[in-house]
């Protein structure tokens, strides 16, 4: 296959492929619309796990830093803990808790940053109407807007290792790639009819979450591992669903496949770099010996990331 060099490393580091009692029930039209939300909320915890790393291993004695992720986030946030609920009110109490007339300039900004957020990826075009009519015709004309991430990010300082450097330099490109991926997923759903909405998660990434250790730096070490090992399912599913799906949403999930192949290659240097080679060959390991269980394990969910799922329908 056209990719079989970019694959090769991915099907060495797992431990399993996808089975195919996934795929099948993955390629049904009716679990489409399941399968694309929850593309959508991987790429968002994608993301924000990325975000977590960044500021408890990088960015603890940086607040500029800190409130640049919180203003960044947010727009999305909004998105998924307000799904089903999209409206004037709840938008005014998410960004302007205390009021419109007491809000911040960050407040202002982060209010802007949601609007343009929603319309990209083409939700609620009447609130996105109202919001522009209502709330937003009033924004105090001294608003900034906060510095961009990359720019604070780059940013180094002498008293960071090398180490941090590249921590936050990877972090940051990762979690500007997984943003995009959200909104691409949430363009696609658009195209298809299909209405975002909260689904329970699996228990894939509660598997994997519950290996890790309760001291350092062997719990950062772990959490790079886990972060490598999500990031090579992802790109081997997005490989193995391509042919199988509408083809719009195939070519989508082709394009996708350099990021997510680089995703888990650089959480992989950063391990490389907190333990010896023969120790972290043996938690790569274990941990993809119990990643491999979750995939391979039945479950009553179909996830983007579940194991195979149980006779009946999907949940």
């Amino acid at each position: 296959m056209p990719y079989s060099s970019l694959l090769s490393p991915i099907h060495q580091f797992l431990h399993c492929e996808t089975p195919t009692a996934w795929l099948d029930e993955a390629k049904r039209p009716e679990n489409l619309a399941l399968l694309l939300i929850d593309h959508a909320n991987a790429e968002w915890k994608a993301a924000a796990s990325a975000s977590k790393l960044m500021l408890k291993y990088a960015g603890q004695n940086n607040p500029q830093l800190q409130q640049e992720i919180k203003h960044l986030l947010a727009p999305y946030e909004f998105i998924i803990f307000r799904a089903g609920k999209l409206s004037l009110e709840t938008f005014s109490a998410w960004f302007f808790a205390d009021g419109i007339t007491k809000a911040s300039s960050e407040q202002w900004a982060q209010a802007h940053s949601a609007l343009a957020l929603i319309k990209r990826c083409k939700l609620a075009p009447l609130l996105s109407a109202q919001i522009e009519q209502e709330l937003l015709a009033y924004t105090p004309s001294a608003t900034q807007t906060p510095p961009s991430t990359s720019a604070i990010i780059q940013q180094k300082s002498q008293q960071d290792s090398e180490f941090k450097q590249q921590l936050l330099e990877k972090m940051r490109l990762l979690i500007k790639e997984e943003l995009h991926h959200f909104e691409q997923v949430f363009a696609i759903m658009a195209k298809f009819s299909i209405t975002y909405h909260n689904v329970t998660a699996g228990y894939y990434a509660k598997g994997l979450i519950s290996q890790v250790r309760h001291f350092e730096p062997e719990a950062l070490t772990d959490k790079l591992i886990i972060g490598a090992y999500i990031e090579a399912r992802s790109c081997e599913r997005f490989a193995k669903l391509a042919p199988l799906l509408p083809l719009e949403i195939g070519q989508f999930y082709t394009s996708l496949l350099r990021s997510e192949a680089r995703h888990y290659q650089d959480y992989l240097q950063l391990a490389a770099q907190l333990c010896s080679t023969p120790l972290l060959d043996k938690r790569i390991e274990e941990i993809g010996e119990v990643e491999a269980k979750l995939i391979l394990n039945q479950e009553p969910l179909f996830r983007f990331h579940s194991g195979i799922p149980c006779l009946g329908k999907p949940v």
